[in-house]
């Protein structure tokens, strides 16, 4: 007991978030935009432009190439290439088919947590991760990837007393929870490489053991069609996830339950959450026009 509330008191004090109350303006024209940035001396002209490349991208258009990035933010293709390469790297944007098409990724949905696409498949998911929470007795979170951590997008808790609270915002590790677990299968064989890479370095894994754990992993969904954690990133701490896409524009997120194993025991999350786990995860993509 001592130990569970020391761990709540940790994670509900001091989470890892990040501040995304300052958005950038984007001005009309190119040649205004530089004309003002070259008299601003603390103006950061490589992320102004790489925030640029992000703002392209709209519901209408949401799948872009470097040639038409190019013509809207002004810019010449060579340097619009390097950019969309290093966003593609940190995951705000995710390259499509050749010729290279970019759409955003992870990290960009991410950074907006409150924006509408978000809220649209948090007002969807509420119902079915708070049936989840009170199953389980413990608490169901809605995750997505932020570069080499999972980020914590929405909680739902039990009304238990003794629960795990990790504050929304929070970041958390993407080879030793269920959910990255989720997220890394969810992925191409080409996204994969690279989220790997990017939880590895995060993790300070090495290549070989991040390797096998990504081998059990698909032995694992193979088996029990989920993924899970049983103490391997909080000790006591159990959980298992389901990855689902919340429309084809967007990324992969991660749907996951877990508890300390004292009131969530591994053979509670598999016999009795795991099922309904599984089915709210199939409403949640029929939801969004998502088919297998």
């Amino acid at each position: 007991m001592e130990h569970m509330k020391h761990m709540e008191q940790t994670l509900t004090t001091a989470p890892d978030t990040f501040d995304t109350t300052q958005a950038a303006t984007i001005p009309a024209t190119p040649a205004k935009k530089e004309s003002v940035r070259k008299e601003d001396r603390h103006f950061v002209t490589a992320l102004a432009r790489g925030l640029d490349v992000l703002a392209c991208f709209r519901a209408f258009d949401s799948e872009l190439g470097n040639a038409e990035l190019a013509q809207r933010c002004g810019l010449p293709k060579s340097t619009i290439s390097r950019l969309t390469h290093t966003l593609t790297e940190l995951g705000y944007l995710q390259a499509l088919t050749d010729p290279v098409r970019y759409r955003l990724g992870s990290s960009a949905l991410a950074l907006a947590p409150a924006a509408q696409q978000g809220a649209d498949v948090l007002a969807v998911a509420r119902p079915f991760m708070q049936e989840l929470a009170d199953l389980s007795k413990g608490v169901a979170s809605l995750i997505v990837r932020d570069r080499g951590r999972m980020l914590i997008f929405e909680n739902c808790q039990a009304e238990s007393y003794l629960t795990l609270r990790v504050p929304v915002g929070s970041r958390v590790s993407g080879l030793t929870t269920a959910a990255g677990r989720a997220y890394l299968l969810a992925l191409s064989n080409t996204e994969q490489r690279q989220a790997l890479a990017a939880f590895r370095t995060d993790d300070k894994t090495p290549a070989p053991t991040a390797e096998s754990m990504l081998m059990q992993c698909r032995d694992e969904h193979r088996r029990l069609g989920c993924t899970t954690s049983f103490g391997e990133w909080l000790p006591d701490i159990n959980s298992i996830a389901l990855a689902f896409r919340p429309g084809p524009s967007l990324p992969p997120m991660t749907l996951s339950c877990s508890g300390p194993n004292a009131l969530v025991p591994p053979a509670h999350l598999l016999e009795k959450v795991r099922p309904l786990l599984q089915q709210h995860v199939r409403r949640i993509e029929a939801t969004f026009g998502v088919t297998a």
